[in-house]
């Protein structure tokens, strides 16, 4: 409270503040590596010229203040250094600024997401669940590329070309083929035959008018039939059966741009407003399931009820217990923890690791799903991603982990962890081999994915002359890897960064390439996972690193929040969304940090009701 009071006796001057202070440190100090001309670290600032340009680069704004703080910018070989009384000033300053949007006294809106396309695999799921094929249609698309915070459902980096256009044609048709070869789904497609009552446009109205509805995931108009309805009739002009004049309008429905893309309308003159009924369960439905709503939603959505809240919360948990909600865990915790890698991207060395199989890579990727999908259905901590005393194995897992406890078959099943190295996912193989080279552990790169998946503050990029490490940690000269890693390190350039990456990526060193646990490295020498913090503060196993990052367990939940709300919304978020992110997140000790309660806040949260006229 005495924190917001002094913020609100100061905002009718930090405009004035923020151009007399900051903008000239940052161009006396910053601008000339950090500026049009130079963008060392891929950081820049000279974007940074107003206190609105400075409440969307917030978080730019909170790593300049660590770094001030600490000293490490502007680094030590300047020729101009700022005093102490500006470093005072610039970071008081800049703090103000960033109190401001954490407390939520800043503009607010609740986010606008552009038209935005069915991604690969929504497509498939919709298809799936509109006519029940049972083959995969969008294999072929082209892979979506990642917006926002790193997901593949973000509007904005969802494009559109002719090739893939084209793919769309040539996948309706094969849907619509296999749908007439197999005469269960045909007769529950075209699940109306003519008679007297129903003569055959009449009978087709009603086929395509229910049939349009769940591919256009609202009513439809008699504007959005009549297409549908002419091809039909066209079909009967040339002499067609009824069957086979369905044929065109069905194929037709899947290449409509009211199915391949999933709008939100706007409402004019208002500057925000709740989406429809319709909208918002076609929201649910692709957040939780990456599908289409289903009858029960729809007619809810229909009847205007979705939107009171213990509808809503009912639904959610509904959708939730379905075996659908495994798409939750596939993409959305398969693209945050980067465990989807396991798919076609980890590519561990066959003859340095040859009990790397597709059992084992298969089992290590569904262990991670199955773990996900209990943490959401069970109502779990979400700490347990951090640190838990179980996981789910089947014989091949529990051989690699070499598991205490009995595990035979092929099936996932849930099991007790009596080593505490090797709960929670920094132990488990989809993480670490996700997170290694073909030929070697790479503490750098475990160290990375630690601070962006799982803390949400990525390491800026490498600066292009840091030079390359070796892909094999055999050919070291008589150095073990960590020893070569040192001597890269020593460099000013390197230095700093590799102070925060590197001794996260050691503490997971005595688990190898593909996630075994070792006490020595590929050279027969002794692994050494004793590691320093920036701060002095020292570990040297998995477990006392876990145990590290639950200390900081709200700095974690703070990024699963973010990364949720941004998959849920399909758009990057803003820095108005902080002060939802932070309530959120205020709220999760209440309940121990339930996964399943944290869905439920961000489905009743202002991002995802609503939508605003601008950004």
């Amino acid at each position: 409270m005495r924190l917001l009071l002094i913020l609100l006796l100061i905002s009718p001057t930090l405009a004035d503040s923020f151009s007399e202070n900051i903008s000239p440190f940052l161009e006396k100090y910053c601008i000339s590596c950090h500026g049009p001309d130079r963008q060392q670290g891929g950081i820049t600032f000279h974007q940074i010229d107003s206190l609105d340009a400075g409440f969307k680069k917030f978080h730019l704004l909170e790593n300049a203040i660590d770094q001030i703080q600490h000293g490490d910018m502007p680094p030590d070989d300047e020729d101009l250094l700022p005093s102490e009384a500006e470093r005072s000033k610039i970071i008081q300053t800049l703090s103000h600024v960033v109190e401001r949007v954490k407390s939520g006294d800043v503009p607010q809106r609740a986010g606008r997401t552009t038209l935005r396309r069915l991604n690969r695999n929504e497509y498939h799921y919709t298809v799936r669940d509109l006519f029940g094929v049972n083959f995969n249609p969008s294999k072929d698309f082209p892979v979506d590329g990642a917006g926002g915070e790193g997901f593949d459902n973000m509007a904005d980096a969802l494009f559109s070309t002719p090739t893939l256009l084209e793919k769309y044609l040539n996948a309706a048709k094969q849907v619509i083929t296999s749908v007439y070869a197999n005469p269960t789904l045909k007769k529950k497609v075209i699940f109306k035959s003519p008679d007297q009552e129903n003569p055959p446009p009449i009978a087709a109205h009603k086929i395509l008018s229910y049939h349009a509805t769940l591919a256009y995931r609202r009513r439809p108009s008699a504007e959005d039939l009549a297409p549908l309805l002419n091809a039909f009739a066209k079909g009967q002009q040339a002499g067609k059966n009824f069957e086979q004049s369905l044929r065109a309008p069905l194929t037709a429905l899947l290449i409509n741009p009211r199915f391949l893309f999933r709008a939100e309308h706007d409402q004019a003159g208002k500057d925000e407003w709740p989406l429809s009924d319709f909208e918002l369960a076609t929201r649910l439905s692709y957040f939780l399931w990456s599908s289409m709503p289903d009858r029960e939603l729809f007619q809810v959505a229909d009847q205007g009820k979705l939107r009171d809240p213990e509808i809503l919360r009912q639904q959610t948990l509904r959708m939730i217990a379905s075996p659908k909600s495994a798409a939750l865990a596939r993409h959305f915790a398969g693209r945050w923890l980067e465990f989807d890698k396991m798919i076609d991207q980890a590519d561990p060395d066959p003859k340095r690791y040859p009990t790397f199989n597709l059992e084992l890579r298969r089992s290590m990727y569904f262990e991670s799903i199955e773990f996900f999908n209990h943490l959401v259905r069970q109502n779990r901590p979400l700490t347990e991603l951090i640190d838990s005393d179980y996981t789910f194995a089947n014989a091949a897992l529990a051989k690699h982990y070499q598991l205490k406890e009995p595990v035979t078959g092929n099936s996932l099943q849930k099991v007790i962890l009596h080593d505490k190295n090797r709960g929670g996912v920094l132990g488990m193989g989809s993480i670490l081999t996700a997170t290694s080279l073909p030929l070697r552990t790479s503490p750098v790169h475990r160290g990375v994915w630690i601070l962006d998946a799982m803390l949400g503050d990525p390491a800026p990029p490498p600066p292009p002359d840091a030079g390359d490490l070796p892909e094999d940690d055999t050919k070291a000269e008589g150095l073990t890897f960590r020893q070569q890693l040192d001597l890269h390190r020593k460099a000013t350039k390197c230095a700093n960064c590799h102070a925060r990456i590197d001794p996260l990526g050691f503490g997971l060193e005595n688990f190898d390439a593909i996630g075994r646990w070792r006490t020595k490295d590929a050279n027969g020498k002794l692994v050494d996972s004793s590691a320093v913090l920036p701060g002095d503060i020292i570990f040297s196993t998995p477990y006392e690193l876990k145990q590290l990052l639950m200390a900081g367990k709200d700095k974690f939940a703070k990024n699963m929040t973010r990364k949720l709300i941004s998959y849920a919304t399909g758009r990057g978020l803003e820095y108005y969304d902080e002060v939802t992110i932070n309530k959120i997140v205020s709220e999760l000790p209440k309940t121990n940090y339930a996964t399943r309660d944290l869905i439920l806040q961000i489905v009743n949260s202002r991002p995802f009701l609503y939508r605003s006229s601008t950004r």
